[in-house]
Order: C-alpha cells, then sequence, then structure tokens
C-alpha cells in the first residue's frame, strides 16, 4: 500500500515539476521543451518500476504507464521513442527474465499506440484527452494481462483477476486525477497569459495616450503661434517673440518624445566615470534654484561631504535628479523646503531628496516608476526614466511618503570598488 501511494506521489511531483518548469521558463523551445517532458517522464518511469507494489498474492504492479503516456501524448514522437527504449534499459536494470520480453512487448505496442494518438491528443478537450487515454489503459492492460495469463496460465484463478481488475481501476483514477490537474494548470497558465496581455495593452493604451497628450499640446501652440504669424500686420519684435515661444514648445515636444524612447529603450552609448555625489548635488542646486523660487520653496543642503563616489555617466544622472528634485518641488505649491543630503553606508552611497509638500497614497507608491501617471501635472516619463538610470547604475530607490507630510527620496547606489 505503502508503495502504491509512492508511485502515485512520483507522478503528482513529475507533474508539478514539469508545470513549474514551463511556467518560470515559458519561451524555451521545442527542442529543449521536448528534453525536459522526456527527462522528467522517465525519471518518473524509473521510479514507479523501482518501487512496485505488491497484491496478496504477491503479484508485482506499478504505474510506469502513466508517466510514460503522458510524456509520449504531451511530448510528441520523439519522446515517445526514448521512453521506450529508457523504459528497456530499466527492466533490464532491474531484472533480465521472461518478464522482460513481457515488458518490451507491452512498452512497443504503447509506443505504436502513442504514435498514432499524440497528434490528436494535443489537439482534443479535456473530455476527448480521457476518452483517449483511458482507452489505451484499457486495451494495454488487456493486452498485459492476456500475456500474462497466456505464459502463466497454470496461475490463472479469481483473486488473480480481481487484483488485475484493481490495479486497472487504480490507473484509471489515477489517470483522471494527473490528466484534471494537468487541465487545470494549462488554463491557469492561459488565464495568467492573458491577464499579461490584457495588462501590457493598457499600459500601451496609458502610454499612448499620454504621448499623444504631450505632443498635441505643444504642437497645437505652434499652430497657432504660426498662424499669427501669417498676419502681415503683426510687429517685427511679435514675430520674434512668436517664433521664440514656437521653438520652445517645438523643444517640449521632442524632449517628451525623447523621454518616451529613453523609457523605452535606454542607449547602450553612455559614458561611465567617476563621479563625485558633492559636485553632482552642488550642480543639481545651480540647477533648480530659479526653478524653486519661482515656486516659494527653499532649498535645504546638509551633510555634503567629499570622497562619496559612484560610477555612472554625469548627464544621465543629472537628469535622474534634476527629474526627481523638479517633482519635489511641484509637490509643493504653497511653498516649502526641499531637504537634499547624501549618507555613506558600509557598501553603498545614498542621495535623499525630501520635501514636505502632498506626499502620495499607497496607490501612488506602487505606481511609482511605472507607465501609469501619479501626479496631476506632467506624464510621469521622467520619474520612469530616473527609475531606468538608477538600474543601469546598479543601484536602486527607495521611497517613503505620507499624505500631507510629504515624500522622500532615497537614491541607493554601490560604493565604488
Amino acid at each position: 500500500m505503502i508503495n502504491l501511494l509512492l508511485n502515485v506521489l512520483i507522478i503528482l511531483v513529475c507533474v508539478f515539476l514539469l508545470s513549474y518548469l514551463f511556467l518560470q521558463f515559458p519561451q524555451v523551445n521545442k527542442k529543449y521543451r521536448q528534453f525536459i517532458i522526456a527527462s522528467i517522464s522517465m525519471l518518473g518511469i524509473a521510479l514507479c518500476m523501482l518501487f512496485p507494489y505488491y497484491d496478496l498474492d504477491g503479484a508485482i504492479y506499478d504505474l510506469r504507464i502513466i508517466p510514460f503516456l503522458l510524456g509520449a501524448l504531451y511530448g510528441g514522437r520523439k519522446v515517445a521513442a526514448s521512453l521506450f527504449i529508457g523504459l528497456l534499459l530499466v527492466r533490464f536494470y532491474i531484472e533480465f527474465d521472461p518478464g522482460f520480453f513481457v515488458s518490451a512487448v507491452h512498452a512497443f505496442l504503447l509506443l505504436l499506440f502513442t504514435y498514432h494518438f499524440s497528434s490528436l491528443f494535443l489537439k482534443s478537450k479535456l473530455s476527448r484527452q480521457l476518452l483517449i487515454t483511458l482507452s489505451l489503459v484499457f486495451v494495454m492492460a488487456f493486452l498485459n494481462y492476456s500475456i500474462f495469463f497466456i505464459f502463466y496460465f497454470e496461475r490463472l484463478n479469481y483473486s488473480l483477476i480481481t487484483s488485475a481488475l484493481n490495479h486497472f481501476t487504480i490507473l484509471s483514477l489515477t489517470l483522471i486525477l494527473v490528466l484534471y490537474i494537468i487541465e487545470y494548470i494549462k488554463r491557469d497558465l492561459k488565464f495568467k497569459e492573458e491577464l499579461n496581455g490584457a495588462e501590457k495593452l493598457r499600459v500601451v493604451s496609458q502610454l499612448a495616450a499620454s504621448v499623444s497628450h504631450e505632443v498635441r499640446n505643444p504642437l497645437t501652440v505652434t499652430k497657432g503661434f504660426l498662424q499669427l504669424l501669417r498676419n502681415e500686420n503683426i510687429e517685427y519684435e511679435k514675430q520674434k517673440e512668436y517664433l521664440a515661444l514656437s521653438l520652445q514648445e517645438l523643444d517640449r515636444a521632442e524632449q517628451t518624445i525623447t523621454n518616451y524612447l529613453n523609457f523605452a529603450k535606454p542607449s547602450e552609448k553612455y559614458n561611465v566615470e567617476k563621479l563625485c555625489l558633492k559636485k553632482e548635488i552642488e550642480y543639481l542646486v545651480e540647477v533648480i534654484t530659479p526653478y524653486a523660487l519661482m515656486q516659494g520653496v527653499e532649498i535645504v543642503i546638509s551633510t555634503l561631504k567629499d570622497g562619496r563616489f559612484v560610477f555612472g555617466d554625469k548627464h544621465r544622472l543629472r537628469q535622474c535628479l534634476i527629474s526627481i528634485a523638479k517633482n519635489g518641488i511641484e509637490a509643493m505649491p504653497n511653498g516649502g523646503e526641499l531637504t537634499i543630503c547624501t549618507r555613506k553606508g558600509i557598501e553603498e552611497n545614498v542621495i535623499s531628496i525630501k520635501d514636505n509638500g502632498v506626499g502620495m497614497s499607497q496607490e501612488d507608491l506602487e505606481r511609482l516608476g511605472t507607465p501609469l501617471k501619479t501626479k496631476e501635472v506632467g506624464t510621469g516619463i521622467g520619474t520612469m526614466v530616473a527609475y531606468s538610470i538608477i538600474k543601469e547604475m546598479g543601484g536602486k530607490v527607495k521611497v517613503e511618503s505620507k499624505r500631507g507630510i510629504g515624500t522622500e527620496f532615497s537614491l541607493v547606489f554601490p560604493n565604488e570598488k
């Protein structure tokens, strides 16, 4: 009884192992997929044969037919042929006796049936798959027992027939259970694929809408100025002003498109160099101070020390810092303080940019770094690009925020080596 349960457990472990591997590596090509199916199915066959179970009369049974069937039907003809050879080798290893030839005939007939039904099986629904496999089990059991009874007719009795029927019932029930589990796993995988597809479509829609909106606005403004320039009575100074504004709007549209391209496909051509965090923070403060003054925001600098370095592209790091600092300033519409500091740990350098603005909800925090907007103005693409840059530099972003209190971005970079 214990070995019977062990046979069932072996088959279930093989099924779940295959499911796990295909879930973790869904893009594996056909050649490797067949190799994985053949290897795990052969493992199941070998273990079932090495740990058979016995009935009360001492007859020996195992459930090798189930992993053979599943591997051959799901893997195809090459897998079926390899399982046939493997089964014979295992049976030869166990014992080379007259039973070996019975097993060989049995396995060969099973190979012929699976060769014929494998393509039909894969195209069928669960009900037909059950019909095909149960029919194969019935035919193979009938042939197997017929061969056995021909060779050992003198041992034929009621108890042996009952034992054979019990074995057929166990085979059938185990096969039904395994097929239902496989079908459930396949449906679950298909549902997850559809869910991922829907999520990707939603993200693409968000990106398309955002790009369309952010590019259309400057183009509309530019179109309006160009229409004004058609007026011959307009003053020369006004013409220069309109042209300058038009160029600014076109630059803004170009920058929006560039940001999206940087997020979608980061450039591989950037100059990695040793960067002093103190100098980069000083540059950041110099650039954003005019914008901060316009918004009534005071910039506070603390713990800027020499000797703190990271490796990366200077221009991309500056782009990242400016984007996060600008978001912090915009989060304080009524003014406030933007605190910038650096910290040094044993294995990391940290740049902290903290505001005391409106803060973010937990839902907004979860959307940071994704194409979904987390603020009412802008596209949010700047934050996405910032996340991408930090990841390229081997760093990570930690964010703490509370509604009405403020937000702190901690950019964590590995120490120079």
